[in-house]
């Protein structure tokens, strides 16, 4: 077994080296199609049950679900039974309409799944003030969790990445429970070459490459999550997706803007209390 498929995980204050991708059964929970790119190497090692909120077709109306399958059909990760089957237009639709009952099932699905596939560690899309989706999906995993620890005792390991900022950013407090894994060559290849092979996101990659230096994705970085749903300081105001809604309202592209105070506080608020009632 190469070094980069063997790390530290830490548990508890006390460090274990131990055989991650075959001791532990992972989950891969994302809000959009194309995320799992960004812990490639991960993907490889840990084949996670992948379940993703939407099917990432934004305002073109053109899913990514089956690129990402290809993606998971080659490293030999499994879907889960969430699977894209939600537009991101549902999505956001569902949050400006105040559907908690959308989300609260969303919730029930995850813990049912997390459950029967007998998951012990999930990773998941960090808060990043970015994208409401991105955000509501930390919010679900954060909730379903909860509950099952609620519900039966259950204490799964809750991890998160960043989909937007360095790969390798880790707030120091953190580090000694993060992974961290370091791509060899051949890694860093498979990596770079599932990222060109995915034309759904070819615009999307310029821009992040202009914005990372490609060489920071030889490092995947898994944090320890330690928030829960008090989400609001995690971030800039006003975040980046209102800035982005308002100039796509202007454009004629949406009609409304989600916002983090009237939208996704509420809903992160209405989850926090369902989880702890169950």
């Amino acid at each position: 077994m190469s070094a980069a498929s063997r790390r530290t995980f830490f548990g508890r204050g006390k460090a274990m080296v131990v055989d991650l991708w075959k001791n532990h059964r992972a989950a891969l929970v994302i809000a959009h199609p194309g995320h799992e790119l960004r812990v490639h190497h991960w993907l490889e090692r840990a084949k996670p049950l992948t379940l993703i909120l939407t099917d990432g077709s934004g305002h073109t109306g053109r899913s990514r679900i089956r690129s990402t399958t290809v993606v998971l059909d080659r490293v030999g990760a499994k879907p889960g039974p969430i699977y894209g089957e939600v537009s991101d237009r549902q999505l956001y639709q569902a949050l400006l309409a105040g559907e908690r009952e959308f989300f609260a099932r969303l919730v029930e699905d995850l813990v049912v799944t997390l459950q029967r596939e007998q998951v012990t560690y999930v990773v998941g899309d960090a808060v990043e003030g970015f994208n409401p989706a991105h955000d509501v999906c930390r919010l679900l995993i954060n909730a379903a969790l909860l509950r099952m620890e609620r519900s039966n005792g259950a204490q799964l390991r809750n991890m998160d990445f960043l989909v937007e900022g360095p790969p390798d950013q880790c707030p120091d407090e953190d580090r000694g429970d993060a992974i961290f894994l370091e791509l060899d060559d051949g890694a860093y290849q498979r990596k770079i070459d599932a990222v060109r092979a995915y034309p759904e996101l070819a615009t999307e990659t310029d821009r992040v490459l202009m914005t990372h230096a490609p060489e920071s994705f030889r490092i995947e970085c898994l944090r320890p999550v330690r928030y829960g749903f008090d989400i609001g300081n995690r971030f800039e105001h006003p975040c980046v997706y209102e800035r982005y809604g308002e100039k796509q309202v202007a454009a004629g592209k949406y009609t409304e803007v989600i916002r983090y105070r009237e939208h996704i506080a509420p809903l992160a608020a209405h989850l926090d209390v369902m989880s702890r009632c169950s």
